[in-house]
């Protein structure tokens, strides 16, 4: 395997940690590239910078956690400001050694941004559906194997069509694979549909509940284990899909996060979904958790944040969000426009 490898210093021990999301001041002469982790403690919430080394940056990419190899995959993505070329590198995170390593394999899908990838646990794959290549979006469906290093196309059938920004989750119980939303291209219609892929048949399904959240994209949505329910945030709302009665509900919550550009994970140690992202129309970021159980978001948003330097826009945003069950911590990785940011790694 013809790989580059990146040996990243610690910042912190893990036994120190004791993390969540936070937020920003924009004034910072700190090196280039960091990882941010959260571990989850359900009181506390504090962001931790873990390393000053990384891939070139990169917003717009997706991430999945290989939970078998223990290795965070990321691919595509564009590169920061002023440029913003799509890229095709896959990459992988190191957790135990904090080191980055370029992978080349020798097939890759081609370049892309604004795509979603989950881990298939049942077969040990990365999976990776959408994006776009400035000029038309994709529908294609991609695997990546960790241990072959290869990227594998899957012929499947009826997909849904083209799109990017859009929401996908992993569902283990059910083998299967759930998106939401997206929009066809830059600049193109938005999406309001719900589609199943099967990962045993490689068959696509519309599913076509009787209610459904709002046309969008750049759309949240996490698996909550506990409760069997995709969770989904846009725009200030909140829905859960209910595969009993295949039917999107709109949870009627008081308080509620009002973000425009955020990211969302479901942490199994807090067994709630975590949302990171910006007010919208400000350049605060804010960290809020949401309880299915309870009905209820609770600002989680600590005074503290590593101070980063940013070059367009004062707020993170277009990056990948990754939990990892051991030692149960969540991941933050790249985003716009920030060369800070952007550079971000993986890490302990």
């Amino acid at each position: 395997m013809n790989t580059t490898t990146l040996v990243i210093p610690k910042i912190q021990k893990i036994a120190l940690l004791i993390l969540m999301l936070g937020q920003f001041s924009c004034n910072s002469t700190q090196d280039e590239g960091q990882v941010l982790a959260v571990a989850n403690d359900p009181d506390v919430a504090t962001w931790t910078k873990l390393s000053t080394n990384s891939p070139r940056m990169h917003s717009e990419c997706a991430m999945a956690y290989d939970t078998l190899n223990k290795k965070i995959i990321i691919y595509g993505g564009r590169t920061g400001f002023p440029d913003f070329d799509n890229v095709n590198e896959t990459w992988g995170f190191d957790y135990i050694s904090s080191t980055w390593t370029n992978l080349h394999p020798t097939n890759s899908p081609p370049w892309r941004s604004s795509h979603s990838m989950v881990y298939d646990a049942l077969r040990h794959k990365v999976l990776l559906f959408g994006g776009n290549d400035f000029i038309k979006a994709y529908n294609d469906l991609w695997e990546y194997d960790y241990s072959q290093n290869t990227w594998t196309k899957r012929s499947t059938t009826a997909p849904p069509e083209a799109r990017q920004m859009h929401g996908m989750v992993y569902i283990p119980g059910r083998d299967a694979v759930i998106i939401f939303g997206g929009r066809r291209s830059d600049g193109g219609a938005s999406f309001a549909d719900t589609w199943e892929f099967n990962c045993k048949t490689s068959t696509w399904k519309k599913l076509n509940p009787t209610t459904t959240p709002p046309v969008t994209d750049h759309v949240n949505m996490a698996y909550d284990k506990s409760e069997k329910k995709v969770i989904l945030f846009t725009e200030g709302e909140t829905w859960a899909l209910d595969f009993e009665t295949n039917n999107w509900g709109k949870l009627k919550i008081d308080n509620q996060p009002n973000s425009d550009h955020s990211n969302f994970v479901y942490s199994d140690g807090l067994e709630k979904s975590i949302l990171f992202g910006n007010i919208k129309g400000s350049d605060t970021m804010i960290t809020w958790a949401f309880n299915y159980s309870e009905n209820s978001w609770t600002n989680i948003t600590p005074d503290n944040f590593p101070e980063v330097i940013f070059y367009e826009h004062e707020i993170i945003e277009h990056d990948a969000l990754v939990y990892l069950p051991q030692p149960d911590v969540i991941i933050q990785y790249g985003g716009c426009c920030s060369d800070q940011t952007l550079e971000l790694s993986f890490g302990k």
